[in-house]
């Protein structure tokens, strides 16, 4: 026996370690030596990561938009006398405003006010803050807003405030409102389905990926007239790849040419149909995992069930149950924010969405 064939002889098949990638970014709050503020992820980037899958996941998405409409209602009214029709220099309307920090209360159980104060003490304009663009001391008496945290810490250039609760607060200050007083950061409401989010985002990446390579996931060719060199491999893979992958190629008719019967070109398919059932209930499970960390069912967001389908006895059923355990509390939380900030009660009027005219009537 030759040591080739040695060592040909001893090979051995072994267990592919397992290998999962995960883009998910924790929360972690870290604390910036010298800096001030803590950072919001491991890198300073977890709202651009609950950003990024909502723009991503279409079913967040969705949800985000559809219950953010909800809770603005039909409208928004100022009861402050010189907030009745525009609330900064800017022109801006307490509508615009609610709209912009109800969709950030919705994404991430927060939402940040820049408060300029005229001489008397009081609010003479409010700004709204992008709430992914604010971080935060640990103690929340301080806050610091950039428009660019990707940058390593000693390039970010930021904005430092003081926050609008401290009694010695300057002119211009920042009002911050969070869910979780144990945290220096709140955490979203959905944030235990964070994990179906990114499989419903990887699930839309696989199949685009599978229409793009289609051929080439689904079968392998062999080629059965000897192992040609390196070169003559890597030139046939690309022809291969030029010819029958991506969608504009599909469709396309395979010739072979063979000497004989015995080296004629094989091509099996990899027989994928028996994962379609297994991706169909991923699917499901993950879509159905984020709702229920809205506490939401897809009706209420004009997507009919499986089941029953959609009708407007189940929405109505649905959206007084949503209503009472999700909308009233957010619109509560805005309209306390916006007393603390005025100083008086029943600064700002939320003029519920109504079902039909018999509904706001009785409202």
């Amino acid at each position: 026996m030759t040591n080739n064939e040695k060592k040909q002889t001893n090979v051995k098949f072994l267990a592919i370690d397992q290998f999962v990638e995960s883009n998910i970014v924790a929360p972690t709050e870290v604390f910036i030596k010298d800096r001030g503020f803590v950072g919001w992820g491991e890198i300073n980037n977890y709202p651009e990561y609950i950003e990024d899958l909502y723009q991503n996941v279409s079913t967040l998405h969705s949800i985000i938009d559809g219950t953010t409409d909800y809770v603005c209602g039909d409208s928004v009214k100022c009861n402050v006398i010189n907030f009745e029709d525009k609330i900064n220099r800017k022109g801006e309307t307490i509508q615009d405003l609610i709209n912009w920090i109800a969709k950030d209360l919705v994404k991430f159980n927060g939402f940040a006010l820049n408060i300029v104060k005229n001489k008397l003490g009081t609010p003479a304009e409010i700004y709204y803050l992008d709430f992914k663009r604010v971080r935060s001391n640990k103690e929340g008496t301080k806050f610091y807003y950039s428009t660019d945290w990707g940058k390593s810490y000693g390039r970010v250039k930021y904005i430092e405030y003081e926050s609008f609760l401290n009694e010695d607060a300057p002119a211009s200050s920042i009002f911050y409102y969070k869910n979780d007083i144990n945290r220096v950061y709140p955490t979203p409401m959905y944030a235990a389905a964070v994990v179906a989010c990114e499989i419903e985002k990887k699930m839309n990446e696989y199949h685009l990926n599978n229409i793009s390579n289609s051929f080439s996931s689904n079968y392998i060719i062999n080629f059965n007239n000897g192992r040609p060199s390196d070169e003559i491999q890597e030139e046939i893979e690309m022809e291969v790849y030029d010819k029958f992958c991506g969608v504009e190629n599909s469709g396309r008719p395979m010739l072979s040419f063979n000497n004989n019967k015995d080296s004629e070109t094989t091509v099996t398919k990899i027989d994928a149909d028996s994962f379609i059932d297994k991706y169909n209930t991923l699917a499901e499970r993950s879509q159905q995992e984020i709702f229920t960390s809205f506490r939401a069912t897809p009706n209420l967001f004009g997507i009919p069930t499986k089941t029953t389908g959609f009708s407007e006895q189940e929405y109505n059923e649905a959206y007084k149950l949503y209503n009472r355990t999700v909308i009233k509390p957010m619109q509560k939380k805005i309209e306390k924010a916006m007393d603390k900030i005025f100083g008086i009660n029943n600064s700002i009027t939320i003029i519920p969405f109504a079902l039909d005219a018999l509904e706001e009537k009785n409202d």
